[in-house]
């Protein structure tokens, strides 16, 4: 089943590929020189960024999925045969809207949005179901994290419906930043998994415990600290946003497991995120009077 997972990857890559390049092709060529047709051009070329941000993004939530397991099953073989299937709807819908922008259309386009994410949310789920086990509690941990946004991603899909009924040139703007706001800032829920695969299992168990603030507040610190790490031990400026934007531009798009890593590496990267949850629980949750101690030993990584 591993070279069928790789076969599987392949399809899916290439599939998503096709579908960018349709959406390009459906681009209405102007004919005539006219102030009007340009402007319906560019109305046209606006929605088709829509849609490429959109795919772009299930791509990348697709690839680090995937990345995940090295080997499937027939569920998640499935599941991914239906997510591509409503996947490549998009280009019909993307020039719906650009051809006839009216509130059938716009909301044909939310509808389709609203099945990919189900369909999508389907397929991670069978994931990380084959990916861990009850015992590790990293089932909880996915759902812990994803299962507060879901709820308030289906509610604002629903109400960008309503909009779209009674405002629909005004739904295709939202429709216009949603995705690209997704694509640039969904790298941090990834993130949070990943700093929780690197606790220890009594760890992950008082995680589970947080309240979103509390998270919140653990995902800061964690972040702090790496920027402290980046900048060999000098400190930030937060108000230079050129230079927030710089780290985050030259951050790893995700932790490669198949890369050459030393054993140290690995071992040091894991024990920092450790010792930041233990002077985040010793600060934030008991009060313990040793964070100091912890924090002193954090500073030691950045040195």
């Amino acid at each position: 089943m591993k070279k069928l997972k790789n076969r599987l990857d392949a399809y899916s890559d290439a599939v998503i590929a096709i579908i960018m390049t349709i959406m390009v092709l459906d681009l209405t060529p102007v004919l005539r020189n006219s102030i009007p047709a340009y402007m319906g051009l560019l109305r046209e070329i606006g929605i088709y960024f829509i849609s490429f941000a959109l795919v772009a993004n299930m791509w990348y939530q697709h690839a680090t999925a995937f990345s995940e397991i090295d080997d499937m099953t027939y569920r998640i073989m499935l599941y991914d045969f239906l997510f591509l299937a409503v996947l490549s709807l998009m280009p019909l819908a993307t020039n719906m809207m650009a051809s006839n922008t009216t509130r059938i259309t716009v909301m044909a386009y939310g509808v389709l949005n609203i099945v990919m994410s189900f369909c999508f949310r389907l397929l991670a789920k069978a994931v990380i179901h084959f990916r861990y086990t009850d015992k590790s509690k990293m089932r909880q941990v996915y759902g812990k994290i994803y299962g507060a946004q879901n709820p308030i991603l289906f509610i604002w899909n629903l109400a960008l419906l309503v909009i779209a009924w009674f405002f629909p040139q005004i739904a295709v703007w939202f429709y216009l930043s949603y995705p690209v706001r997704d694509l640039l800032f969904n790298g941090t829920t990834r993130q949070q998994m990943n700093d929780a695969a690197q606790l220890t299992p009594d760890q992950r168990s008082q995680y589970l415990q947080l309240t979103p603030e509390q998270m919140r507040a653990f995902q800061q610190q964690v972040q702090k600290q790496r920027r402290q790490q980046r900048a060999d031990g000098k400190k930030a400026k937060p108000q230079d946003w050129s230079q927030t934007l710089q780290q985050w531009l030259d951050g790893r798009v995700a932790n490669d497991e198949s890369a050459p890593t030393t054993d140290k590496g690995m071992d040091v990267g894991r024990q920092m995120t450790r010792e930041q949850w233990q002077a985040f629980a010793m600060a934030h949750l008991a009060k313990d009077p040793r964070v100091k101690e912890v924090q002193h030993r954090l500073r030691d990584y950045t040195r």
